[in-house]
This record gives C-alpha cells, sequence and structure tokens, in this order.
C-alpha cells in the first residue's frame, strides 16, 4: 500500500509542477534586463553618490559631517578628493518630522512651510537663505529630544548631526558645568545632561527712520490720499511698540491699550509716546478697574498693524529683530511691563523669576531671542487649559534674574546666598541641558530637510541641527537614484574618486572622467561622433 501512495504523491507533484511551469508561460517576466531596463524607485530614494571632480575642492566637508565615517579623503596627483565605502553607508539624508519649529527672519514657523528663499537662523548666528525643502519618508528610529527651556520636543532621525557639547561626570555623579567647544553629533551619541546649543542671533540692521506708506482721508472731500509715515527709531519707539506688543489693540480707526487702573506711570508714559510720534492728544477710559488710553489715528492703526491684530498674531518685523541691543532693551521693558511681572518668594512659592504670557507662539520664541542678545536667557513653556487657547510662558530664572531686574530698572536686592542656573551661555551660543531622549520604530513617517546656503545647518525646534546630504558648499557630491552598488566583496564596496564620479547609465551620457593627469581629476566633455 505504501508504495501506491507514494507514486500517488509523485504523480500530483509532477503535476503540480508542469502546471505552474505552463501557468507562467503566460506571465510577463519577473526579471529586468539590467542596466537597460531597471526599476522606477520612489521619489525621495537615496541611491549611490555622484561625484562632480571638476567642482570639487578636496575641503574633506563631506568626510567631517558623515555620521558612519564611510568617507575619506585620498590624494589624486596633487588634489584630493572623496572615497567611499558603502558597506558602511545609512545613505542618511538627515531629517526632521514636518511640525518642527524652524527659526525664520523674522518668526518661527513648521519646517513644512518652509519656501526656497526664506531665510532660516543657523549656527553661526546669521541668517541664510534656503535653496531646497526635501521631504521623504523614513523607517526607523526616530528620536524625541527635549532639551531644558524649550515647550517641544525635537523629533529627528537618528543619524540627524546636531551641535551638541557633551558633558562628563566629575565627582558625585554630578555633570561638568563648563561647556566644551560644540561638535556635531548624533542622537545616537546624545544621552540625557549634555548641552544642546541655541545659536544667538547676531545680524544687527540698525535705521535712524522707519518709513512706511499710509493712507488716510482727506476729511474735506472724502477722498483716500497716500502719504508716507516717518519715525525716528529712538528707545522710546520701541518702548511703545513693548506697550503695544503686551496691551494693544485695534478698534476700527482707534488703537488702545489697557492697563490695570493702578498702573499709572504705564499709563502716563504710553499717552506721552503715542502724542509725541503721532500728533494727536490721546483719551483715557477706566471700565471695570481697568484704564484704557485710546488714540483714534488711521496712520497710527495701520503702523501697528505691522506687528499683527489680535492676541495671538502679535509678532515683531524684521526691523525691530535686528534693531541694536539697546534699543531691543526698552522693547522688552515696555512689552513686560504689559503682561510681565516679577515673582517674589511667597509661603507657597519661594522661587524668584519673571514671568510673561502671551498667546503668540511667534512673540514667545522672538523674546526670547531678544533677551539672548541682551545677555539673559529666557526659557519657553506651553500651557493648556480646557476651552482655552494655549499660552506661551517666557520665564528668566536663577542667576539672571539680577541682570532682569536691572533691565526692568527694578530695584532688586537679590537675599540668596548662592544663585544657580542650569542653562550656560557664551557670546555665540545658549547652552540648554538634554531634559529628556527617548526612541521610538516608526515605519514610513513624513520627514522633512532643509539645504540651506553657506553654513549648511538652521535651527529646528531651538536646536541648532546640520543640514541634509546637500552640505557639499561647491556642490560637488549629490545623490543619485542609482541602486546598482553591492558587491560580493570588501573591496568592491570601497567606491574610488574614479568609480564615484561615472554618472548613472543614460542614453545621452557625454562625459568621460579621467584622474590621470598631472593636476588630478578631470571632467571633461567627450567628443560626439
Amino acid at each position: 500500500m505504501a508504495p501506491i501512495i507514494g507514486k500517488a504523491k509523485a504523480a500530483i507533484d509532477i503535476s503540480i509542477a508542469y502546471l505552474t511551469g505552463i501557468r507562467h508561460l503566460f506571465h510577463r517576466p519577473y526579471t529586468l534586463r539590467f542596466p537597460q531596463q531597471r526599476y522606477a524607485v520612489e521619489k525621495g530614494y537615496r541611491g549611490r553618490h555622484l561625484l562632480h571632480l571638476d567642482r570639487c575642492t578636496g575641503c574633506g566637508i563631506c568626510a567631517w559631517i558623515c555620521p558612519e565615517k564611510c568617507i575619506t579623503i585620498v590624494p589624486r596627483g596633487q588634489r584630493w578628493y572623496p572615497q567611499y565605502f558603502y558597506g558602511r553607508c545609512c545613505f542618511c539624508h538627515f531629517c526632521v518630522t514636518p511640525d518642527t519649529l524652524v527659526s525664520t527672519n523674522p518668526s518661527v514657523s513648521p519646517i513644512i512651510q518652509i519656501q526656497p528663499g526664506d531665510r532660516v537662523l543657523t549656527h553661526t548666528g546669521r541668517y541664510r537663505r534656503v535653496r531646497e525643502v526635501l521631504t521623504r519618508n523614513y523607517s526607523g528610529r526616530l528620536y524625541s529630544i527635549k532639551p531644558l527651556g524649550t515647550p517641544f520636543p525635537l523629533r529627528v532621525t537618528q543619524d540627524h548631526p546636531l551641535l551638541v557639547s557633551s558633558r562628563n561626570i566629575i565627582k558625585k555623579g554630578r555633570l561638568e558645568k563648563k561647556p566644551r567647544a560644540p561638535m556635531w553629533k548624533t542622537p545616537l551619541e546624545l544621552k540625557r545632561g549634555d548641552y544642546l546649543t541655541m545659536p544667538i542671533a547676531k545680524e544687527v540692521r540698525d535705521i535712524d527712520v522707519y518709513e512706511q506708506e499710509v493712507v488716510v482721508s482727506q476729511p474735506s472731500t472724502g477722498k483716500r490720499l497716500r502719504s508716507k509715515l516717518s519715525l525716528r527709531t529712538e528707545p522710546d519707539l520701541f518702548r511703545l511698540i513693548g506697550y503695544y506688543l503686551a496691551e494693544g489693540y485695534a478698534v476700527r480707526r482707534t488703537v488702545g491699550f489697557s492697563f490695570g487702573e493702578h498702573e499709572k506711570e504705564y499709563i502716563a508714559d504710553s499717552s506721552r509716546l503715542l502724542e509725541k510720534y503721532f500728533g494727536r492728544e490721546t483719551k483715557r477710559s477706566t471700565i471695570h478697574n481697568s484704564t484704557h488710553v485710546l488714540l483714534h489715528s488711521e496712520v497710527a492703526l495701520q503702523f501697528f498693524k505691522t506687528f499683527g491684530l489680535g492676541a495671538e498674531n502679535k509678532k515683531l518685523p524684521d526691523w525691530a529683530m535686528f534693531a541694536p541691543a539697546e534699543k531691543q532693551r526698552e522693547l522688552i521693558r515696555g512689552t513686560w511691563r504689559g503682561n510681565g511681572y516679577l515673582h517674589r518668594p511667597t509661603k507657597g512659592n519661594r522661587s524668584t523669576f519673571f514671568e510673561y504670557t502671551t498667546i503668540s507662539k511667534t512673540l514667545a520664541f522672538q523674546l526670547q531671542q531678544l533677551l539672548f542678545r541682551t545677555g539673559i536667557v529666557g526659557q519657553v513653556g506651553l500651557t493648556s487649559h480646557a476651552d482655552q487657547r494655549p499660552t506661551y510662558v517666557v520665564t528668566v530664572r536663577g542667576r539672571f534674574v539680577s541682570a532682569m531686574a536691572d533691565l526692568m530698572q527694578i530695584r532688586f536686592e537679590d537675599e540668596r546666598v548662592k544663585t544657580f542656573s542650569r542653562f550656560e551661555m557664551d557670546s555665540d551660543y545658549v547652552y540648554a541641558p538634554v531634559e529628556k531622549i527617548f526612541s521610538v520604530e516608526v515605519h514610513d513617517q513624513p520627514v522633512v530637510n532643509l539645504s540651506v546656503e553657506g553654513d549648511e545647518s538652521y535651527v529646528a525646534g531651538s536646536v541648532t541641527a546640520h543640514n541634509c546630504t546637500d552640505y557639499c558648499p561647491e556642490f560637488a557630491l549629490e545623490e543619485t537614484v542609482e541602486y546598482d552598488i553591492a558587491e560580493y566583496t570588501r573591496d568592491r564596496l570601497v567606491w574610488s574618486p574614479e568609480r564615484l564620479s561615472k554618472p548613472p547609465v543614460k542614453k545621452d551620457d557625454k562625459y568621460v572622467f579621467s584622474v590621470d593627469t598631472i593636476g588630478g581629476a578631470s571632467q571633461v566633455r567627450q567628443k560626439e561622433e
């Protein structure tokens, strides 16, 4: 019986094999005639690199920034060029999530809203133009890094370099206080307590007179006439702007400032400044323990519109953001007089700190940068309550309280024996310790990156981040969709400059490459037949 069953099974297996073969005769082939035929890769696919020999200067930036250290610089004649070991390459293309806030000129915006040509703050403290916005889907470990003093964590791919000052343990489990020279490191190399850097904006553009075109009504004819508003950019004007950012509003053709009835000094000061700059008499109205300083002026209304209408839209234009520090100090003073206060020790809270609240996310981050420029570290926090808009809180604590009191012209006797701050600061950066860091595995997570002129970096989530593989200043090294990389032997995974410089196979390939010249590598046009 057993031999019969075995023969039956064999016959069935043979029949299945024949039927399978016959069925596949009518299917399209699964293989491609490579390299003539190729797979259609998805948008954002990162394949092997193409080296433009005529652009490469041998500077070594590509080897310096490579997170996996798979690039080395090798000599060819009297010049140097990159060489790749693809056995280690992670095809990084560093990225952050689309909701990441980027410090722009002069605001903060989600990175997905950034456009080529926009200016972003870089690690040098300068604003540089964005060349390109790159998007893709990422699968792998996604890190969430929350530095102290920021409301949101930075969500970044595991190979994205950040400008970091590492800290060692010195004694009794304490981390060293003084920051070391910042270095580019990936989240894999970070630990809780390490300093992340926040660059201090250095650009200063001082103007003596601010000019703006305004439209005014002619009472006799009712016609709308164009005119030019000219205001001297004195410290007093900046303090008036600060009052508006904190307490200003607009109703029809009237600009109003709302203060507590007891804030007589600020009421008188704002009234005097409005009359000084707009040449019209102000009025006052007291409603429910608050005093409103009112100015009926179309010109004033159009001027203050540039700073936003409505509390959630308040912001500073670039000419105010780039003003000298002595003028910005007056702006901070006026702003803080409106919505800020000094908390002195109480039985329930023994801390001493300055605090400012606003529902404008842009204004909160702009005030933080203004404080940085005056040598004061301001932290930005976020509070949310049911049925209320999120509120951003800018806080000054620790050893920076005395400096803030001096700026605010408040008599403050610090009775604390010893002041402390978890932040450090120098002329270039504010150093904020990593408060939390963790990672999760993601699949097809949309991520975005920027290619930035010159500095090749940007400030993402208040943290200094490097850009992607467009770091080459001469655009000599670029990624392609070429996927014919893998070889069976280790030595064939090392791509020399000669091999890197060969373009992907295409019909209109008119280039040949050579490194045999005395001066090194060169790229020349192939003569057409």
